[in-house]
């Protein structure tokens, strides 16, 4: 595969019938981030999204080459807080709920460094790790959860299935829209799932990305933003039937989804009816409903580049909250750079000490907040905003205020300026 590849045909049905709905321009690859004295020149790669208006699926306009996104990886899901916390609920659920598949082979595809699967370590368990990322694997198994390097799909799966047996459990978290070969990771599933067993799957939903404006979680490592009626028709081509779903709050609003195989003949819950039916009112299968939405990052960037500026030029100091992939996407969508953002504090040590990607702003470890105190702090790690001013209480209540970017766009009306929540008297008022 070439370094980036223009997507002529759907990665789900082969249609040639996409539709551009959205293009942010050329970005550079948001986890991608840079040696403070870097001399080379970053790569830029077109970002856009197209429509099939056969299957419904919504996907990037161009690929980038999978081996340059996650073979050196600078993500660790285990430095978050908020992350280590949904993932030990959302696995305590799925032991109650599936007890006997618990105890069988539970493998975790796109493991990362092991936040997920550790909570199923046990006498009566086995578990396996996947992951492309070869740092973190390492990281992984050194930590007791043993992590398989590779690029799952039909190939690795019966590799697995011949040393391991097929798996009771099989999980997939936010990584489903990261692999560009679609039915070869689905065909892999298909494989590798016993009869009987459950395989889970939580996705960023482009429902969500839709009605709350979430365009900076359009970045090049999401090949896919599904809907419900998406991800049945990729499914259905495996013989892979969805018996439940729920709607859970990470990455701005996600889909956990529930799947058998097809000859289980699990009933399917009211809830899959639900959501299918809704979808189809809300417009998720349409083109029309993508190309309006067009016009929202347009307008974000126009009031959250202004309302910065407007702070700087009164002498604010301003610094970011979270190097995420959204929040790099979004400084350089809007033109955010040094000049406007002083610095960035992450909580990820891999990250502290280099530039963002793109905008090229300093990233220090939060402490460093409380040594060069800012007069506001963007909020880039919106999905944890709440945890963040929490967390950082003391900002507030010296007066310091939060902006949090994506939340100006409100039932549909923009407000002036992107909203601020200060923190008084433990009370959060936004105005």
């Amino acid at each position: 595969m070439p370094l980036v590849r223009k997507n002529k045909r759907c990665a789900l049905c082969g249609s040639r019938s996409l539709k551009e709905v959205l293009s942010l321009g050329s970005l550079a690859l948001a986890n991608n981030f840079l040696l403070k004295n870097a001399t080379r020149m970053e790569i830029k790669f077109p970002l856009s999204l197209v429509f099939c208006d056969q299957c419904s699926l919504v996907q990037l306009g161009h690929f980038v080459d999978p081996k340059i996104l996650f073979s050196n990886y600078h993500y660790f899901s285990g430095t978050s807080k908020p992350a280590e916390r949904h993932f030990k609920a959302y696995s305590a659920l799925i032991k109650r709920r599936f007890a006997q598949q618990s105890r069988g082979l539970v493998i975790d595809v796109g493991s990362n460094d092991g936040i997920f699967l550790k909570n199923f370590r046990g006498k009566a368990m086995r578990i396996l790790g996947v992951d492309p990322a070869k740092n973190v694997t390492k990281y992984a198994s050194k930590n007791g959860v043993k992590t398989i390097s590779g690029f799952f799909g039909k190939k690795l799966a019966e590799k697995i299935s011949k040393a391991h047996g097929p798996a009771s459990l099989l999980t997939a978290n936010n990584v489903l829209a990261h692999t560009p070969l679609l039915n070869d990771f689905i065909g892999g599933v298909r494989l590798l799932l016993k009869q009987g067993g459950v395989f889970v799957v939580e996705a960023q939903y482009v429902g969500d990305l839709l009605e709350k404006n979430e365009f900076d979680n359009i970045y090049h490592e999401h090949y896919f933003y599904f809907s419900l009626t998406s991800l049945m028709a990729l499914l259905a081509r495996h013989n892979l039937r969805v018996f439940d779903v729920e709607m859970v709050n990470t990455q701005g609003g996600s889909l956990r989804v529930y799947i058998g195989r097809e000859e289980d003949g699990r009933p399917v819950s009211e809830r899959v009816k639900r959501l299918l039916t809704e979808e189809m009112t809300r417009g998720l299968d349409s083109l029309k409903t993508y190309r309006s939405f067009a016009n929202q990052p347009q307008y974000l960037k126009k009031w959250l580049r202004r309302f910065i500026i407007s702070l700087k030029s009164k002498g604010s100091k301003i610094a970011g909250y979270g190097a995420p992939a959204k929040g790099n996407t979004l400084l350089q969508y809007c033109n955010l750079g040094p000049m406007e953002i002083d610095y960035i504090v992450d909580t990820t040590p891999i990250k502290q000490g280099k530039l963002t990607p793109g905008s090229h702003i300093p990233i220090f470890a939060p402490g460093h907040l409380r040594k060069n105190v800012p007069d506001y702090i963007l909020i880039l790690a919106w999905n944890y905003a709440d945890y963040i001013m929490k967390k950082e209480r003391w900002f507030s209540e010296i007066g310091g205020k939060f902006i949090i970017p994506n939340q100006n766009l409100i039932n549909g009306k923009f407000l002036p300026s992107p909203i601020l929540a200060i923190k008084k008297k433990n009370k959060i008022n936004t105005l």
